[in-house]
């Protein structure tokens, strides 16, 4: 294979140096399925000249739209390969979600698999390959990297936009192989290391759970698709596969320490990577008494590929304040005030980041571009600074303390989100005049509530379960509202602005709408015809339905609860589902394993496969 001039900042490259070095290392470990190196780039490099046939040529973005698995990890290897980038989309987004990704990224080529291309429509307007058609097709004579890749796009991830319309941003081979070698040089792995696999691929950092153990031989162990919030799953193969490195956002570390027994250690790990999310002091202490694991803050955008800012936590019992660090290798970081000057040290203000991780800008939306990648004219170095909109103070020692936004932009579970994007989909649907987003709480129990005013008749309760409904069809899990409030006006500021605090407040008092709760009985004659009234299965069902009910209620904080209500529609999440199994356990004395909540989530059904389980 010929070494291209720009091999030291390639991933193609690099990746192919791995395995052609090593290719009898286990590189993924997937349920029963084990792949080695070798056989991954045979795989990646026969997809990769399928894609070149079909026309992809450097900077094309190839839409992948695969559950996590091993098939996933080579695809999106495969792509990069071929000189394209990669635009993973999550197959649990609604049908709606999946068709704008895929008009807005405008991809060369939709990578799925067979069984995911039956779910689509005919008319998606972009050519299919499925990785069963790669399979059959034959592997070619031979395969030359593409030419002045560097500075390319390999990635392109999308996040929430404040405008109603998510951004995708570009991920260039130059800032990604940049952060792995310095994620590297700072948290060093090998062939001895495992890594695990569980970040949705909406997030920026999945890219370090695939690429950074494939370029440094440790294999790569998947958590099954649609388990990465499922602690108990993640517990098992982490012991099970002896998994030594794991990236958590820090809502998933708060979920898996909650999780674990009394006195239950996870002493197999070696470093633990967190982020996404401001980290509590206590949360810290916590982490390291159940671990003599390494506990690493990260900070940093999609933006900037991944993350820019790094710190160890000490094993302090005494801390009080958690760092975001210092800057990592090629990267600047400036902080200043609303005018874009400096602030005196020891002053807040926003986080301007440059470097090398700065990414080419958002696909396709060059005033967006413009507005939050900005010339450097404070350090001089003719490069890009991009706006962070968040807010930092710098201590003494040089550390970032992070202290919030600058802007609306809220942090749920890692995921970053514009109340803008929510209620742009809201004013989409009939009878919807006006929306109003906020966030309610802190940490792990934060929630959205959307407040709408209505033009239609419809009773609050009923317009309300409509325009959830609605909001659920065509946005991401992560964006659709905890509860929805119509109000006959919105509340305004004496200048005549909407007054967000005032909403905030009224937050703290939202309750889902239930489905037990204030609906007509006719609406839905299926309830009686189940038999849901007495139990479908007799007094003993109809006693769990009745038990789950009531947990339910006291755990969501709401006062009634139906058979045909659904925990997750209802603002349950993956916190309050550990607190549904503990209370359930404390009634019943049986064991409730978590995964039952995710598989289960409606009442009657969840109380159906608890008693099912306990047989």
């Amino acid at each position: 294979m010929e070494t291209p001039p720009d091999a030291e900042h390639r991933l193609d490259t690099a990746l192919l140096a791995r395995w052609e070095a090593h290719p009898e290392r286990v590189a993924v470990l997937d349920g029963d399925e084990t792949v080695l190196a070798g056989e991954v780039r045979d795989r990646a490099v026969r997809i990769a000249a399928l894609l070149r046939d079909r026309g992809v040529r450097p900077g094309d973005r190839v839409a992948v739209l695969l559950e996590r698995s091993a098939d996933f990890v080579i695809a999106v290897a495969a792509v990069v390969l071929a000189g394209g980038a990669h635009v993973a989309i999550d197959t649990g987004n609604p049908a709606e979600r999946v068709d704008f990704l895929l008009r807005d990224c405008a991809p060369r080529l939709l990578l799925t698999s067979a069984a995911l291309r039956a779910g689509l429509p005919e008319d998606l307007g972009t050519q299919v390959l499925t990785v069963q058609e790669c399979a059959d097709a034959d592997g070619p004579a031979g395969f030359r990297p593409a030419d002045a890749l560097a500075d390319r796009p390999a990635v392109v991830i999308y996040t929430s936009g404040s405008t109603g319309r998510p951004k995708g941003s570009l991920l260039s081979h130059r800032g990604i192989t940049a952060r792995l070698r310095s994620l590297q040089n700072s948290h060093p792995i090998d062939e001895n290391d495992r890594v695990l696999h569980h970040t949705a691929c909406t997030f920026d950092m999945f890219l370090v759970e695939v690429y950074w153990p494939l370029l440094h031989g440790a294999p790569i162990v998947v958590a099954a698709p649609g388990r990465q919030r499922d602690p108990a799953h993640l517990a098992r193969l982490i012991r099970d596969r002896e998994v030594t490195t794991v990236w958590w956002v820090v809502s998933l570390l708060e979920l898996f320490l909650l999780a674990l027994a009394p006195g239950e250690r996870v002493d197999g790990l070696r470093q633990v990577l967190t982020g996404g999310e401001a980290l509590a002091p206590e949360l810290v202490r916590r982490f390291h008494e159940r671990s003599g694991a390494t506990l690493s803050n990260l900070y940093g955008p999609s933006e900037c590929t991944m993350y820019c800012t790094a710190w160890v936590c000490p094993r302090d019992s005494g801390l009080r304040t958690v760092m975001i660090g210092p800057a990592i290798e090629d990267t600047v970081l400036w902080i200043v005030d609303e005018h874009g000057r400096p602030v005196p040290e020891g002053q807040p203000g926003e986080l301007y980041i440059g470097g090398v991780g700065v990414s080419l800008g958002y696909h396709d939306r060059p005033e967006l571009t413009a507005e939050r990648f900005v010339a450097d004219t404070l350090g001089g170095t003719g490069g890009r600074l991009y706006r962070s909109g968040d807010l930092v103070r710098a201590h003494p020692s040089g550390e970032l303390e992070y202290l919030g936004r600058v802007d609306r932009q809220v942090k749920i579970r890692g995921f970053r989100i514009e109340p803008g994007e929510i209620e742009g989909t809201a004013l989409r649907v009939p009878g919807v005049r006006q929306a109003a987003v906020v966030a309610d709480g802190t940490g792990s129990a934060t929630r959205l509530v959307c407040f709408v005013v209505l033009d239609t008749g419809d009773g609050p309760a009923r317009a309300a379960e409509r325009i959830r409904t609605e909001l659920a069809a065509r946005l991401p899990a992560h964006l659709v509202p905890a509860a929805i409030v119509p109000l006959e006006r919105f509340p305004l500021t004496p200048n005549g602005k909407l007054d967000h605090g005032r909403l905030t407040a009224l937050a703290a008092d939202a309750v889902p709408v239930t489905a037990g709760t204030d609906r007509d009985p006719a609406a839905d004659p299926a309830a009686d015809a189940a038999g849901h009234e007495e139990g479908a299965d007799g007094p003993a069902a109809a006693g769990m339905e009745a038990l789950v009910a009531e947990v339910w209620g006291k755990v969501l904080g709401i006062p009634a609860v139906g058979p045909l209500d659904d925990f997750y529609a209802l603002g349950g999440d993956s916190f309050r589902a550990v607190r549904v199994v503990r209370e359930l356990e404390e009634r019943t004395g049986l064991q409730v394993p978590m995964y039952l909540v995710l598989e289960a989530s409606g009442v009657a059904e969840f109380a159906e496969a608890v008693t099912e389980y306990a047989k």
